[in-house]
């Protein structure tokens, strides 16, 4: 059986949509996010700690967190209009998904950029230029760049990351990488023979 959950409205005349962008990914616990969803008109301390990211611009786009549930597929987005509960919300069944789905797609763009352009290994992407590049925003702490970098660190091209204030720092296997310049390659550590032992008469 195909089983989800969905809202259904009676004799809709339409259905409505609006353009949005996830501006941080909240993820609560299993039984918080059950509690939130209960009764989405309750003040939560997690919307009050980001009330300064939620908004509806003059273009009409609503500026939104998406709450996740630890171990759970659906989300709901919040534009909470300055308050400290969810005035306005939808509920987005596959948000999980679709969160994974978008990241992965935008792990395999930075692997690629970074395996086919390197010529150590070595490659650095900051935050700011995937935003202008993919309009994603991603930063240390909303949620999305914690994302993304568990994703990136399970790809086999990886060798290391390290995440920075503002980008990550990355180090490809060199079998992945094939413009190499041997000039910036590190010269290999020559082990040095032990000194002759010298009989003493």
């Amino acid at each position: 059986m195909l089983n989800l959950q969905a809202i259904f409205t009676r004799k809709a005349g339409d259905y409505p949509t609006s353009d949005c962008v996830i501006e941080k990914i909240v993820e609560l616990p299993e039984n918080e996010y059950k509690y939130f969803k209960e009764a989405p008109l309750r003040d939560m301390s997690f919307i009050v700690e980001n009330t300064g990211l939620m908004c509806r611009d003059e273009n009409g786009i609503y500026h939104c967190l998406l709450v996740l549930g630890e171990g759970c597929s659906d989300g709901v987005l919040i534009e909470a209009e300055g308050y400290n509960y969810a005035r306005y919300s939808s509920y987005m069944p596959g948000a999980r998904e679709f969160v994974n789905t978008r990241l992965n797609n935008l792990a395999d763009q930075i692997i690629k950029d970074g395996t086919q352009n390197t010529s150590s290994g070595s490659w650095i992407i900051y935050f700011d230029e995937l935003q202008k590049r993919y309009h994603i925003p991603i930063s240390p702490d909303n949620g999305v760049g914690s994302m993304l970098l568990k994703i990136l660190e399970t790809r086999p091209e990886m060798a290391e990351i390290e995440p920075m204030e503002d980008g990550f720092d990355m180090m490809f296997y060199l079998d992945y990488c094939p413009n190499l310049d041997k000039s910036e390659m590190p010269e290999p550590e020559q082990e040095q023979e032990p000194p002759a032992m010298q009989m003493k008469l």
